[in-house]
């Protein structure tokens, strides 16, 4: 018996050794298939924030109908540059021709330095009643497109739970393609039935992200203190800050500190920050029954740098720091001033300053140890203690503008100004007590 336990056991590692070489020989190749695409445009941001607003839009509507989502090639590739600002290291493209949808994807494997890379591909033709998959290869290996298309169900199943590759893959019941345009139907009830919407924007949670309840009870603590007189309705927007910070201080023992801090940041961007924050980070925003209360009162006034712009380029990016912080999978900062420079009409250093001022803020609080706050929060005491001036900081520039004067966002000219408003934030009371 012993003998025969003996040689299943080493059966075993030879066909897990030979497993493992078959892996890395066939399928890990050594370098790259799909060549590096750059840094998302500004308008590559836009597409990504419209296509996450259109299907969230429509994932939440718990109609029975389908709806359609139209998408262009380069759309497709705006959203592949994008999502390699969420997984490190992906390179992608997409190409529509002669009615199939075209896919190439590299990813370095973790842990070999990018010496070893996964390499995909696959062809999507025209369907209708469900996803139909063509050409499917991995590394060298080419894999039964049926196969693949199971793989990737259970995967999405194992990985995130409550049926989610099952309910992904039926998601779409019908793809058109015309010219190098794609339309799909969606499922949107059953979409929304399976929380898939809410499965894929959890994906990106931190393993310590506060939950819902904890931002609910912030953004009420913050629009009672408005309703009684506390915070202003009009005027700077300092003390909502300063109330905020204090109640995260006060709520938190010293191992949770950065968890409260976040959950109230977030809680103040729902009030004062970017109305589509919750569009970017999803089912980590807390819940909308909150905000559907007969509040009596707005922020909708209130100024940083006597700016309403400002006062929402701050806070929206310090929390979207605070998110990065506690793993939230993005590059929230360069993603939001992407966006934003584009969704102003111009290129504005400005918002890149008060993008910036709160992600330091973030920053400074997160890595300090809980009984540095009380002082850091006391170092606060007028707007300029945590937000830059704008004075010699150039605001809204036209392309031509812009062009004139820095040429590139790779020119000396520009990475001087961007050096220049680091500078200036390093000089900031907060910044200056580390």
């Amino acid at each position: 018996m012993r003998k025969v336990l003996r040689r299943a056991f080493w059966g075993l590692v030879t066909i897990s050794l030979v497993g493992s070489a078959a892996l890395w020989v066939f399928v890990l190749d050594g370098s790259p298939t799909v060549a590096h695409a750059g840094a998302p445009t500004p308008e590559d941001a836009v597409v990504a924030r419209s296509f996450v607003r259109e299907v969230r839009v429509a994932a939440g509507s718990g109609g029975a109908k389908s709806e359609r989502l139209i998408m262009t090639q380069d759309d497709l590739n705006s959203l592949i540059r994008v999502a390699s600002r969420i997984i490190p290291g992906l390179r992608g493209s997409f190409v529509v021709k002669d009615g199939l949808v075209s896919g190439q994807a590299s990813v370095p494997v973790p842990g070999t330095g990018q010496s070893r890379w996964l390499n995909v591909s696959a062809a999507v033709p025209a369907f209708d009643g469900g996803v139909v998959l063509r050409a499917v290869q991995v590394g060298a290996l080419s894999v039964p497109p049926g196969l693949a298309l199971e793989l990737g169900r259970l995967g999405g199943n194992a990985i995130f739970g409550n049926d989610f590759g099952t309910t992904l893959v039926e998601a779409a019941s019908r793809m058109d393609i015309q010219d190098d345009q794609v339309s799909f139907d969606l499922n949107i009830a059953e979409m929304g039935k399976n929380g898939v919407m809410r499965g894929l924007f959890g994906a990106l949670r931190g393993a310590e992200m506060p939950v819902s309840d904890e931002i609910d009870r912030y953004y009420v603590m913050i629009r009672e203190a408005m309703d009684d007189g506390v915070l202003p309705t009009e005027g700077s927007y300092l003390p909502y800050l300063l109330f905020t910070l204090t109640a995260a201080l006060q709520d938190a023992t010293s191992g949770d500190l950065a968890n409260a801090y976040t959950a109230a940041i977030f809680a103040l961007t729902r009030v004062c920050g970017a109305r589509d924050f919750t569009l970017v980070v999803g089912g980590l925003a807390g819940e909308d029954f909150v905000e559907k209360r007969p509040w009596r009162t707005e922020c909708s006034a209130v100024t940083f740098n006597g700016r309403i712009d400002s006062r929402r380029h701050f806070t929206t990016a310090a929390a979207l720091q605070a998110a990065s912080n506690r793993g939230f999978a993005a590059s929230v900062g360069e993603f939001k001033e992407l966006f934003d420079t584009l969704k102003s009409g111009g290129f504005d250093f400005t918002d890149i300053a008060a993008n910036n001022s709160g992600i330091r803020l973030s920053n400074r609080l997160m890595s300090a140890p809980p009984e540095n706050w009380p002082a850091l929060i006391a170092l606060i005491k007028e707007e300029n203690d945590v937000i830059i001036p704008f004075d010699g900081v150039p605001q809204i520039m036209s392309e031509e503008g812009f062009n004139g004067r820095f040429g590139s966002i790779e020119s000396r000219e520009y990475l001087q100004m961007l050096d220049s408003i680091e500078a200036k934030i390093d000089d900031l009371p907060i910044h200056r007590a580390q």
